[in-house]
């Protein structure tokens, strides 16, 4: 009977370590995937880029209610400079677990200069130092958008499209400040001057976010800044003096592209193995 017992203990022995090894390696953790990156936070930023008109000025020299030119008839039509922009961001972005949509709203406000003034070549004196007629515009110095985002994300690439409301400066003059031979005998100002405009604008673009805050994108926005104004004025000192005269102008669309750099307030963390 001892024997038994005996042998029964030294077979118990054997088998323990085999059981505890085969136990710790059950017991071993699985390793867990990586998370899926998300791009949910506030974020700030700033960006440069460049604008240009969609297409030319149209301005007509102003005339009376009986059809006759101030002073002429200036070029129909003239083209403005491009612009650079550039200036700041700030945002907030959120993308429901799981989701590949990213939700967001975004403010911007920055600088823009789009501008050209042209004179009355037709003209008596269209060579002389002090033109007859200017007709200027200008498009800027600043503009601002609040705008709604939408995108589709692949972990750390999204791309999106944007919408939602621009302001702008503008800054449009018919102008006549010489009555000395040889330019002609009468003054007139006529046009607005440093208004602010509200309009639309929509655009979209692409980000790659290179680490858990920091991300890069490209973009393009269309600026509504497309508008058709009826100005009215009256002839100052000289012949004619207190009649009437009215304008024509159309100012053109801007289209504009930019890069950014962005940084994302409380991103989270990205685990790597």
């Amino acid at each position: 009977m001892k024997k038994i017992l005996l042998g029964a203990a030294v077979a118990m022995l054997g088998i323990a370590p085999a059981l505890a090894a085969d136990l710790a390696v059950k017991a071993r953790p699985v390793p867990m995937a990586a998370p899926a990156f998300n791009w949910s936070g506030f974020y700030i930023g700033g960006f440069v880029g460049g604008a240009a008109a969609d297409r030319d000025v149209t301005s007509t020299e102003p005339v009376t209610a009986a059809g006759q030119f101030y002073n002429g008839p200036l070029p129909n039509a003239y083209s403005l400079s491009s612009s650079f922009i550039g200036g700041g961001t700030i945002g907030w972005n959120y993308q429901p677990m799981g989701s590949i949509w990213v939700f967001g709203v975004e403010g911007e406000a920055g600088y823009i200069h789009l501008n050209n003034t042209i004179r009355d070549r037709n003209a008596i004196n269209a060579g002389f130092a002090y033109p007859d007629s200017l007709d200027n515009t200008r498009l800027g110095d600043w503009y601002g958008v609040a705008a709604g985002r939408l995108g589709i994300a692949a972990n750390q690439f999204l791309i999106y499209g944007k919408g939602g409301v621009a302001f702008i400066n503008k800054n449009y003059s018919f102008n006549d400040a010489c009555n000395i031979a040889p330019c002609g005998p009468s003054l007139l100002t006529i046009g607005r001057n440093d208004s602010s405009y509200v309009t639309w604008a929509a655009g979209g673009g692409v980000e790659y976010a290179f680490n858990n805050n920091w991300s890069i994108k490209g973009e393009y926005l269309y600026l509504a800044t497309r508008q058709t104004i009826v100005s009215a004025g009256v002839v100052g000192p000289g012949p004619g003096v207190g009649i009437a005269v009215t304008n024509v102008h159309t100012d053109p669309g801007i289209n504009t592209g930019k890069i950014g750099l962005n940084y994302r307030f409380g991103g989270p963390v990205v685990a790597k193995y």
